[in-house]
């Protein structure tokens, strides 16, 4: 779903204050489908500390929409974990939350770079 990449690929865990974390939405893949009659229209919402970002909205993207859309956050010490957030854009009712994600940062930390897909939990657990 995501790929992330840091500003200095052979950064330690520690020193992260002020680095740059680039993370690229590219796309979801067999969704929960929250519609009844049409196609979906996902985005997803990243979120570090108190920094937000969201995708466009993927119209008629359906179980499988895809974003490719770059962002990049400043890092915080101590703060080892992306959140992610699936919706689905509605018209005239408030949106569908579709699914969540807790995105660990280790990797991308010790590594520079992760291009793991993390699975979706929904407001059941599932």
């Amino acid at each position: 779903m995501y790929q992330s990449s840091t500003s200095n690929p052979f950064m330690s865990i520690t020193g992260i204050q002020g680095h740059l974390l680039e993370v690229t939405a590219v796309g979801c893949y067999k969704l929960k489908d929250t519609e009844w009659v049409s196609r979906q229209d996902p985005y997803v919402c990243l979120e570090y500390a108190s920094t937000k970002f969201s995708t466009r909205t993927c119209t008629d993207g359906g179980k499988n929409p895809t974003f490719q859309e770059k962002f990049t956050f400043s890092l915080i010490e101590g703060l080892r974990e992306l959140n992610a957030v699936v919706w689905n854009s509605n018209t005239l009712t408030y949106d569908d939350f579709i699914g969540s994600a807790k995105i660990q940062l280790h990797k991308v930390l010790s590594e520079g770079y992760d291009d793991c897909s993390w699975p979706l939990q929904t407001k059941t657990g599932r």
